[in-house]
């Protein structure tokens, strides 16, 4: 009932930007003691100012920066990274037609699957690259335009059929309030509609995704599958994972 509550009240002051405290008293039905407490744990969460009788909502920082290249992407949290592709390779099955994104965390699981006899489906240039050697695994290449920014492939999504056993999604940002974000519009176009066709759908994101928010919304998190990262995240967001059944792997 406490997480529900602090929950629906970090909601209700990001909405409104600005609350007194009897607003929230009286709105939450609580004493005058319980508000401090509920209000000392969001601001400990960095999440709202107190005031004079009041609280303000602190603005989340949204990033609008271009992505690094995917070879400077790899070499940071590189053994993050790495642990989570571990992890996420060992839930691929023999026979299995999985998508992996083309963002470094995901590409990091390629090297796991070389004992596996699976289809990949990507519009990776440099997972297409990476299977090359791998004569165990089918790939299947998203074609279209070449963006050398990235170094992936713009489809027609609605040319595609495509079906997925499991998708493996990067995201630049995890945050509860604002779902899962990105950088690049035409990237979350590709993710958006390969999360739509997914069977399972599981975010791989290291521990510093969670609570950024980049400026491309390309999904929320209800819905997903699961969430494989390197460490465990914090109360608020395992609360959150299990209240909507999000599997957790750390």
């Amino acid at each position: 009932m406490k997480y529900n509550r602090l929950q629906e009240m970090e909601a209700y002051i990001r909405k409104n930007r600005s609350v007194s405290n009897e607003e929230l008293q009286k709105l939450f039905n609580i004493s005058v003691q319980t508000l401090r407490r509920d209000l000392k744990e969001l601001e400990d969460r960095n999440v709202i100012t107190k005031v004079y009788g009041g609280v303000l909502a602190k603005p989340e920082k949204i990033s609008a920066a271009t992505l690094p290249t995917l070879s400077s992407r790899l070499q940071t949290n590189a053994a993050a990274k790495d642990r989570i592709g571990q992890l996420a390779a060992g839930l691929v099955q023999d026979g299995d037609v999985i998508f992996v994104d083309s963002g470094s965390t995901a590409f990091t699981m390629i090297p796991y699957l070389h004992q596996r006899e699976v289809t990949v489906i990507s519009h990776s240039l440099h997972v297409m690259n990476a299977l090359i050697e791998a004569e165990n695994l089918t790939g299947i290449c998203l074609g279209g335009k070449l963006r050398r920014e990235t170094q992936t492939f713009f489809s027609d999504t609605s040319f595609y059929p495509y079906y997925y056993n499991k998708a493996f999604i990067s995201t630049v940002g995890l945050s509860i309030s604002k779902g899962l974000t990105n950088t690049d519009f035409s990237e979350g176009v590709i993710k958006r509609h390969v999360i739509q066709n997914s069977a399972e759908v599981w975010i791989v994101a290291d521990h510093s995704k969670f609570g950024t928010v980049a400026f491309n919304k390309f999904f929320d998190l209800e819905g997903i599958t699961g969430v494989i990262t390197d460490e465990q995240p914090s109360e608020k967001y395992r609360q959150y994972f299990k209240n909507l059944k999000i599997q957790l792997i750390d």
